[in-house]
């Protein structure tokens, strides 16, 4: 009973040496495998998806940052786009109206209200 006490605990501190586990017939441990042809080669495919994982990854995360500022972009211009129509449209209309006598106080104050909205947004 001693033995095995004193046999475990010697496990538990020390790893088993390859000659021991050869006599023994144990598999060897991980690091000796590791050290061997197959386990090195094993590591080098491991090691070599994981890079390949990480550059598509990032390579997705450029692509995603890209596509975002276009659409943020695409969205701006329309913002301006419409913004410079509908000022345009009020100007007009704001010119006509009073080219022909036909200004009152209710559509001037119905067109300085749209004029302030065309050019009172943020566009940025």
């Amino acid at each position: 009973m001693e033995d095995e006490i004193k046999r475990s605990e010697q496990s538990e501190v020390l790893p088993p040496q390859s000659a021991e586990n050869e006599e023994a017939g144990l598999p060897p441990s991980f690091l000796e495998y590791l050290e061997s042809d197959k386990g090195h080669e094993i590591a080098k495919t491991v090691l070599g998806l994981w890079k390949e994982l990480q550059q598509v990854t990032i390579g997705s995360k450029a692509e995603q940052h890209k596509d975002e500022l276009k659409r943020n972009h695409e969205a701006w211009r329309l913002g301006i786009l419409m913004q410079t129509a509908l000022a345009t449209v009020v100007i007009v209309s704001g010119v006509t109206l009073a080219w022909h006598s036909k200004m009152d106080a209710t559509t001037a104050g119905f067109l300085g209200v749209a004029l302030g909205f065309a050019l009172g947004r943020k566009t940025s």
